[in-house]
This record gives structure tokens, C-alpha cells and sequence, in this order.
């Protein structure tokens, strides 16, 4: 696997056929320090893409006891693994990072073709912790109509294991159902050609 600049478009134009919103420098700069981290550790280069997940779980399974017994280190693991996987997620998912604050832990990505937004930082402290220790919260910000569809869909996945739960290949393919099934209610009241903005996150937060 080779690693690529985040700010180089895609050689194909993006689904949506709007222009790609690039990634903020610190969102890049903390991704590409989770790439070092990881090479360092295992040998592996991270590309973005899914089939790397695996890597960065396996990662983050080998350091999970170093950084329990040390808290203090948590932070910076999430920081850098949560911003990677968010990056993944936008190369996957047509989506945009609102990326204001210094804290990368409210670090936001927003997705496009349905209303829903995430805090990859958060997700990758449940990664480290399994939910075991005070953090940030990594839920999922939806509309109500459409939270129930979403959890009926998830509600067909088979049971997992702590390990397999909070794991990001796990979260990616939530999101990915997530995305669907929200999208099939839209297409079904004839809004499936609607994308969303930061003007609308904006004005539903």
C-alpha cells in the first residue's frame, strides 16, 4: 500500500459531480501523523482506503493496554487515529469536515447525500477504550424521522464482540448502512436528489 496526499482531487469526479471540499491542514497533518504512527509500528503504509481499517484496528489493539495504563496518551492516539478514519470515511462517503475548533475531538464530518454527521475522534476513543473511560461522545447526529429507520436497520446486524464493536471497519460499515437506509426513505417521499450543506447542519444544531 502506498499513501497519497489528502488534497489531491480524485481522478474521478465524486459522485455527487460537485467539487470536493478538500480536508483543513490540521486534519491532514493529523492524518498523515497516524500513516507514521502506524508504519512505525507494523510496517504497513496506510492509503485511505477501507481495506486499511483492519490495519489501524489491529494498531490500536496492540497499544490498547500501553495507553490504558496511561491515559494521558489516549488522546493523542484518538486524535490521530479518529482523524484518519474520518478521512477514510470522506473518501468513501461524499461528506465534509467542519473542522473549526482547536480541539479535534469536536472535530465534526458531515455528510452530503443524507443529514448525518459524526466525531471520528470519538469513535476512535471507543475504539481504544470500548467505552470504558470518560470521553467523547461518539454518537451519530440524525434527523428523529430518520433515526428509526436507521435503527431497524442495525437492529438486523448479528451480534459482536467488544472487539468487533468498536472497531472502525464495524463503524464504517454502520455508516455505510446508515447512509442507505436513510437514503432510501428520502428517495421514497422523492428528496432522494437532495445533498446537504454546512448551512443546513448549521441551522439543525
Amino acid at each position: 500500500m502506498s499513501s497519497e496526499p489528502l488534497d489531491e482531487p480524485p481522478d474521478e469526479p465524486p459522485p455527487s459531480g460537485l467539487t470536493e471540499v478538500p480536508p483543513p491542514g490540521p486534519v491532514v497533518e493529523l492524518a498523515e501523523s497516524c500513516v507514521r504512527f502506524v508504519q512505525a509500528a507494523t510496517g504497513v503504509t496506510l492509503d485511505f482506503s477501507p481495506e486499511t481499517l483492519p490495519v489501524l484496528d489491529h494498531y490500536v489493539a496492540l497499544h490498547r493496554d500501553d495507553l490504558l495504563r496511561r491515559p494521558e496518551t489516549i488522546g493523542l492516539v484518538a486524535r490521530a487515529a479518529g482523524t484518519y478514519f474520518g478521512e477514510v470515511v470522506r473518501r468513501q462517503i461524499r461528506s465534509f469536515w467542519n473542522a473549526t475548533s482547536d480541539d479535534p475531538a469536536l472535530w465534526e464530518l458531515r455528510f452530503e447525500p443524507v443529514y448525518l454527521a459524526f466525531h471520528p475522534v470519538a469513535v476512535a476513543y471507543d475504539a481504544v477504550t470500548h467505552g470504558d473511560e470518560e470521553g467523547p461522545t461518539a454518537h451519530i447526529q440524525l434527523d428523529d424521522e430518520d433515526r428509526q429507520a436507521v435503527e431497524t436497520r442495525l437492529a438486523d446486524l448479528p451480534s459482536a464482540s467488544d472487539e468487533e464493536f468498536f472497531s472502525f471497519s464495524t463503524r464504517l460499515e454502520v455508516l455505510e448502512i446508515a447512509v442507505e437506509a436513510i437514503k432510501s426513505r428520502m428517495m421514497s417521499t422523492g428528496l432522494g436528489e437532495v445533498l446537504f450543506t454546512n448551512t443546513d447542519y448549521e441551522e439543525g444544531s
